[in-house]
């Protein structure tokens, strides 16, 4: 049997992955290029919250900093993941970060804003 040529179309360039998100041991909030923009596209800046009944971190996208907004840092190859730094937040509410944790994430269409579960 002929070996046939592989030609990549646009959906095959690149993996498309599911939006992800993760807490880091050292308070950092970890997001996905897809999860970036399917929630906080072209933002710069997020504002955190937290409901310490559910216990469920959120995020609110800025464009621009304010008093209460933490920068939102692109890192890795590519600059495809977002990194905010949490440790504020964390320390604040007592919460213990062990090592990596997934996150499930939801979007709150009342508060808009980010919902990130443990």
């Amino acid at each position: 049997m002929p070996f046939e040529k592989f030609v990549p179309s646009q959906k095959t360039v690149g993996t498309q992955k599911n939006p992800e998100a993760k807490m880091l041991k050292g308070g950092q909030i970890s997001l996905n290029g897809p999860a970036y923009e399917k929630y906080l596209k072209g933002s710069t800046h997020v504002e955190l919250y937290y409901d310490p009944i559910t216990k469920r971190i959120g995020l609110k996208g800025k464009k621009y900093g304010t008093k209460a907004a933490f920068k939102l840092r692109s890192v890795g190859k590519g600059k495809s993941t977002y990194r905010v730094n949490a440790t504020p937040l964390i320390e604040h509410y007592n919460l213990r970060i062990t090592g990596k944790v997934p996150l499930q994430m939801g979007w709150n269409e009342a508060e808009n804003l980010l919902e990130l579960t443990f």
